[in-house]
């Protein structure tokens, strides 16, 4: 294997993989934070006796769970491009024997 090929699956396959699987695990739990919380304010909202400070409360708890969902999701977004990027340079790096026969 060519050392540029080595040094593109160091450098960006293997942390864009990385940053995918990491993101990706995140996402899930964020996401089921976020399905909590709205179910938490539908119950908030057909119960009468719940205060408007307890609805913005959990209102706002939701929009937090939004960002980080968000958030996980561009990050895992960026990781797939830098794995991407990677997996192109790897398969469009020509051997430097090949090269060096084209020069002669």
């Amino acid at each position: 294997m060519n050392i540029r090929k080595i040094i593109l699956l160091i450098t960006l396959v293997i942390p864009g993989l990385a940053v995918v699987g990491v993101s990706l695990y995140w996402f899930i739990l964020d996401y089921a934070a976020l399905g909590k919380a709205e179910n938490y304010i539908e119950q908030l909202a057909r119960n009468k006796q719940a205060s408007d400070r307890q609805l913005d409360y959990a209102y706002h708890r939701t929009l937090a769970h939004r960002i980080n969902v968000f958030a996980d999701g561009t990050w895992g977004l960026i990781g797939g491009l830098i794995t991407g990027l990677g997996i192109h340079g790897i398969a469009t790096i020509q051997e430097q024997s090949q090269s060096k026969n084209k020069a002669e």
